[in-house]
């Protein structure tokens, strides 16, 4: 593998992931002017409210609030932070809790429980700062009407094994726990609030981000059944009861834009994917490419999307199209991984495998998908550096890439090449990033 693409790769990653470090994404959007809160263009007099409640949760939880904690300092008067396992921290006045992502688990059910608990006390005098980022719509649960978290488990598995998209997923959840889909500000109301939200959701829908906990939900029990259908799911005896109480409306649907709930709400975007490719292009021109976005919002089955990558880099390397020789093509979104081994792996490094293969040969080309959390699926890596050699140095160690493909084992194929990436949890959110180097 080439040492430059590699190293100009991981700069231009390093780079995007910079413009959404979630405190600067905080710093840039909000800030304090002795006792006023400014959020965009909505101004906060905190001195007018008898309390300040700060929710944070996702996996940018803690770098997000402990930013939060800085501007707001004395007037916090109680609030909590969930995260990933793994992604914690200490935070001055917030308890942190860690737990299960992508599954739920025990923790983010204490989490919500611990959250409605909070919310109870808080009245119309009162402000609350919910803190939202990728991750939260596992890490933050709480079951309705007889579910357990093992339903929930068992169902959420199940969607994402079968390639199910985020937004499938999440018109799921958002029907089996009481804190998604609006509920959240369900419970804040009447108390006024303000939601500042890390995008990691493609086309950056506010009722699809941590399932939209709270802004309206378009979403219906009726949709709920449709993706159940799709994907040929079995459900559990708690899941299909409640599906059935919800389709005859014995059970309530999730809030909807009618009504006083969301009056007092106001929600601001404060970091996503483009502000991250924009950071991207800007380092890869510092380092000589001719730079080229294609899109924020690329989705589609990991495999066959790092085709058309393979296509994009031979037709680069015939006829310097669609931008001269060096290019840099960028993109971000999030693709999807249907299941059909028991390898490990993730969409960044099955995209990356897939795209080695394709380009078997072809030379000064690397492709690097890396997520910008830091965690592709459930491995520890981010993602994985492919290029035309990728095929020829799994052969050399008695790897065949497309078995390996085929058992949705690419993390052990990268592990072995010395090609993972390698970040560490990053603290940041936003879906992934694709840098396609061709000189």
């Amino acid at each position: 593998m080439q040492d430059k693409l590699r190293s100009d790769a991981f700069e231009i990653f390093r780079k995007a992931l910079s413009a959404v470090e979630p405190s600067s994404c905080i710093s840039n959007s909000v800030c304090r002017d002795d006792n006023t809160l400014i959020v965009g263009d909505r101004a906060y007099d905190l001195t007018s409210y008898e309390n300040v409640f700060l929710v944070s949760f996702g996996k940018a939880a803690v770098a997000m609030a402990s930013a939060m904690e800085t501007i707001l300092d004395e007037y916090i008067s109680d609030g909590f932070a969930i995260t990933k396992y793994g992604f914690g921290g200490t935070l001055k006045k917030l308890e942190v809790l860690e737990a299960g992502h992508p599954i739920p688990d025990d923790n983010s059910v204490a989490a919500g429980i611990m959250i409605r608990d909070m919310l109870e006390r808080t009245g119309k005098n009162d402000l609350i700062v919910f803190l939202i980022s990728g991750g939260g719509s596992a890490l933050l649960t709480l079951p309705r009407k007889g579910i357990s978290v093992s339903d929930i488990v068992g169902l959420t598995d199940g969607l994402i094994c079968s390639g199910a998209t985020i937004d499938e997923l999440n018109t799921v959840r958002k029907h089996l726990s009481a804190v998604k889909g609006g509920g959240l500000a369900k419970m804040a109301y009447p108390s006024e609030s303000v939601s500042l939200i890390l995008s990691d959701v493609v086309g950056d829908p506010l009722d699809v981000i941590a399932s939209g906990p709270t802004v309206p939900d378009s979403s219906t029990f009726e949709e709920f059944l449709e993706i159940i259908t799709r994907y040929d799911l079995k459900l559990s005896s708690a899941v299909q009861g409640l599906l059935d109480d919800g389709l005859e409306g014995v059970l309530e649907e999730t809030p909807k834009s009618s009504g006083p709930i969301f009056d007092r709400t106001y929600h601001y975007l404060v970091g996503t994917n483009s502000l991250a490719l924009h950071e991207a292009e800007r380092k890869a021109s510092e380092l000589g490419y001719n730079t080229l976005i294609l899109t924020s919002s690329l989705i589609g089955e990991a495999k066959e999307v790092a085709k058309v990558f393979a296509s994009i880099a031979r037709e680069e390397r015939l006829k310097g199209m669609p931008v001269p020789l060096p290019a840099c093509i960028l993109a971000g979104g999030e693709t999807t991984v249907t299941m059909r081994g028991k390898g490990k792996g993730g969409r960044c490094q099955e995209m990356a495998l897939s795209f080695g293969i394709e380009v078997n040969g072809l030379e000064n080309v690397l492709l690097l998908p890396g997520a910008t959390d830091g965690n592709d699926g459930t491995s520890d890596a981010a993602g994985a550096f492919a290029d035309g050699s990728t095929f020829r140095d799994g052969k050399d160690i008695g790897m065949d890439a497309r078995l390996m493909l085929l058992k949705n084992n690419s993390y052990s194929f990268f592990k072995e090449t010395g090609d993972l990436l390698l970040t560490g949890p990053t603290g940041t959110n936003v879906m992934d990033i694709y840098i396609l180097l061709i000189t």
